[in-house]
């Protein structure tokens, strides 16, 4: 199953690359999510077959290292746009009700469930995966804001802007490489509630961010967070698994990724509204056509480049100070995030 997956990714990243029509990219990207939904759990699922408890945590680090809902999300998205009283995004908030309860009832009458809601029963599961979770939601939450600043606010093309990621690439691998003995010496609670810690430290640095800083803060929290990120996640997701008997480990596997992608997913849309909100409220377009202020609205991004075909360097500025006022938000919003759930963690989760 995990071969097929990664072979159904493959053919749906080569289709992908090669056409130039849109209905046939997102075609394709509909083919690599379901090559993915067999390749996340399962990549994980091995690890405790694999690997004996010492080797686990590593194990696990550099699986979390290597990787990076229907109708909930998109109502949270349109909602700051069209409005929280929309009658199209209370359907959809309704229907997402609906369907996620349908999901979790049916999973409880099947013999043999694709997600096994009863796992949950088991307290250091549960907490275990509920903190990775929140790690992803606060994680998420960084980097949809970072490539539009770096982008759109200090200039670097596609390629530039993925490179000045890679600090928090480096912190990640490094704390994935020295989660273990940590771990070994502190016990998993103190490690995860530390990492939190210092992810929070980074976000609350990040939102410090002004239109006269460089890369060069960017880069310093970057790699904070990465440290933060690794030493969390990484004995979180391994305490989840080693809570779970081996013959358990496909399902909770699951689980745990299904839960996670959904944080993840939540992350990016909760987020993503408030730095839309507090983007359109801090822009100024007045004295611009209709068509003109609404796109340059929409996105940094799309200011610039209206800001380009009008010749008005003020436009420029005014997005540029907009998104950053909507980024600290965002990052600020993250840090204490994590800083509650920190708390949370050193409070509810077992020692050992």
């Amino acid at each position: 199953m995990l071969m097929a997956g990664l072979g159904i990714f493959l053919a749906g990243s080569l289709v992908g690359a090669l056409v130039d029509d849109v209905p046939l990219v997102v075609a394709a990207r509909a083919l690599m999510g379901l090559g993915g939904a067999l390749v996340m759990p399962l990549a994980l699922a091995v690890v405790p077959a694999l690997f004996g408890p010492g080797e686990r945590t590593k194990a696990v680090g550099l699986v979390s290292a290597a990787s990076a809902l229907g109708a909930l999300i998109y109502g949270i998205i349109e909602a700051p746009v069209r409005g929280w009283g929309d009658p199209l995004v209370i359907a959809m908030l309704a229907g997402a009700v609906v369907l996620v309860a349908a999901l979790v009832l049916r999973e409880r009458r099947m013999v043999r469930p694709m997600l096994d809601m009863t796992l949950l029963r088991d307290r250091a599961f549960f907490l275990n995966t509920m903190a990775s979770t929140l790690v992803l939601f606060v994680l998420s939450g960084l980097l949809f804001v970072l490539p539009q600043y770096l982008q759109a606010v200090l200039g670097n093309d596609a390629f530039g802007t993925g490179v000045r990621m890679l600090p928090m690439m480096g912190g990640l691998l490094v704390a994935a490489k020295g989660a273990e003995p940590v771990v070994r010496r502190f016990g998993p609670r103190a490690v995860i509630s530390g990492g939190l810690v210092v992810l929070a430290f980074a976000a609350i640095l990040g939102s410090r961010t002004d239109v006269h800083s460089g890369y060069g803060h960017t880069a310093l929290w970057l790699s904070v967070a990465g440290l933060g990120f690794g030493f969390a996640v990484v004995p979180a997701m391994d305490s989840a698994l080693g809570a779970l008997p081996v013959e358990r480990a496909g399902s909770g596997t699951g689980l745990l990724m299904t839960v996670r992608q959904v944080g993840s997913a939540l992350g990016i849309a909760l987020l993503g509204s408030l730095l839309a909100g507090a983007y359109a409220g801090r822009i100024d377009t007045r004295g611009l056509p209709g068509p003109a202020a609404d796109a340059a609205g929409d996105s940094v991004v799309a200011a610039h480049g209206v800001a380009d075909r009008l010749g008005s360097p003020r436009l420029a500025g005014s997005a540029d100070a907009a998104y950053l006022h909507g980024m600290d938000l965002v990052l600020l919003v993250s840090g204490v995030a994590a800083l509650v759930t920190a708390l949370l963690v050193a409070a509810l989760l077992p020692r050992r």
